[in-house]
């Protein structure tokens, strides 16, 4: 029997996918505003959940074709994954964190916590391969995972080592989160 990946395992954890939940993403065009692939557990979850807010705590960002270079032009969409990116460039330029090699342009967001966290990857090399760095708020540090996306929520769910900065966080050991994406909130709205 062939192991499961981390997404499938995710799929699990989360629950089946509720019928229309995923977003449609011209990943080529946003491939092309961002200069670069993105990782095929973050495509999947997308594609599957939308940018879903896990348990109230942790919103894993939409891809967008604006990028933080476009972020601030008039008439870009406020928020999203080129803002989120630029701030987080801003803020590891501000922490100039000395443990991590890296430049701030190769951080791209991919999520953002109710804590003020940020959760981005490293892009070097494969996409499929990019770590995870996690930017603890409280206490402005910033931890590298040598992981992809659906392994660290993974890891988190089932309260799993070597993600100890989630620890303190609601999503801690909580194998079935509570999950909703922005067009189920609209819709629990009324809007």
């Amino acid at each position: 029997m062939a192991a499961r990946s981390s997404y499938e395992v995710l799929t699990e954890l989360l629950l089946p996918p509720r019928p229309g939940s995923g977003l449609a993403v011209d990943w080529a065009a946003v491939e092309e505003a961002w200069g670069t692939g993105f990782p095929s557990d973050y495509k999947s979850l997308i594609a599957h959940y939308g940018d879903v807010l896990l348990g109230d705590y942790l919103q894993v960002i939409a891809p967008t074709t604006v990028t933080p270079d476009r972020c601030d032009e008039p008439g870009a969409p406020r928020g999203g994954m080129g803002l989120i990116t630029a701030d987080t460039r801003d803020t590891w330029t501000d922490t100039a964190p000395t443990e991590i090699e890296a430049e701030p342009e190769e951080l791209v967001t991919w999520g953002a916590a109710s804590s003020a966290d940020f959760f981005c990857w490293l892009t070097r090399g494969e996409p499929d391969n990019w770590p995870v760095l996690v930017f603890s708020h409280g206490d402005d540090a910033w931890i590298q995972h040598d992981f992809g996306t659906a392994e660290f929520l993974v890891r988190v769910l089932n309260a799993q080592p070597g993600v100890a900065v989630m620890a303190e966080t609601p999503l801690w050991g909580d194998s079935s989160p509570s999950y909703v994406n922005s067009a189920e909130r609209c819709q629990a709205r009324g809007k």
